[in-house]
């Protein structure tokens, strides 16, 4: 029952976001600033993800992994576009690489649907300067502990978080970097898995329309 109306309200976001776009959205001919309207972004990038084990008996000095994130975003300007209201809908792929009692190294994957809720500062106008913060919600898809799905049971379904970033665009291209913070704890049980945090470094490249 939590599962489909996390996955109902996501869904829904998703729609409002579009649906209010395509109300302000207007041409960038008919425009001097291009910050004054609203747009619609697809991106693509990595991660360096991470997770810190505060309790429990795993590895507490885990390694960081690579992951795939894979989003769509909508810019909604706040008066003259200085302020920028910016959500965000993420597929990204969290985790680490912990050591087994045999020193063999084991990678955790997480798969995670993330929305994250950012308020944007633009500096410039032709080539853009920007940052932005914000809170998250993640909701965790599926995942692997080496080659072996994860026991869901062991793992909230939601994940509480923040973005920190900072950027710059030419035209419809933007590039940025950004800082995920996991505030939550993943875990659902304790001993092993006991408060588990996400954290991750991402750097992805944005085409706006």
């Amino acid at each position: 029952m939590k599962k489909d109306f996390t996955i109902k309200l996501i869904g829904c976001a998703v729609i409002l976001m579009m649906s209010l776009s395509g109300i302000q959205a207007q041409d960038a001919t008919t425009t001097d600033d291009y910050n004054s309207y609203a747009r619609f972004g697809i991106r693509g990038g990595v991660i360096i993800a991470n997770q810190t084990f505060e309790n429990g008996n795993l590895d507490d000095n885990a390694k960081s992994k690579f992951g795939a994130d894979v989003a769509v975003m909508f810019n909604f300007p706040i008066g003259d576009g200085f302020f920028m209201l910016q959500p965000e809908l993420h597929w990204l792929q969290k985790g680490s690489v912990i050591e087994d009692i045999n020193n063999d190294d084991i990678t955790n994957t997480f798969n995670y649907l993330e929305l994250p809720v950012l308020l944007r500062f633009n500096f410039g106008n032709s080539v853009k300067l920007f940052a932005f913060g914000g809170p998250s919600v993640g909701y965790l898809l599926s995942g692997k502990s080496g080659g072996d799905d994860i026991n869901r049971d062991d793992f909230e379904d939601l994940e509480w978080g923040a973005h920190l970033g900072v950027g710059v665009g030419l035209g419809a291209l933007e590039i940025d970097v950004r800082y995920m913070a996991g505030l939550s704890d993943i875990s659902a049980v304790d001993g092993d898995l006991s408060e588990v945090k996400n954290s991750a470094f991402g750097a992805g490249v944005t085409l706006k329309f």
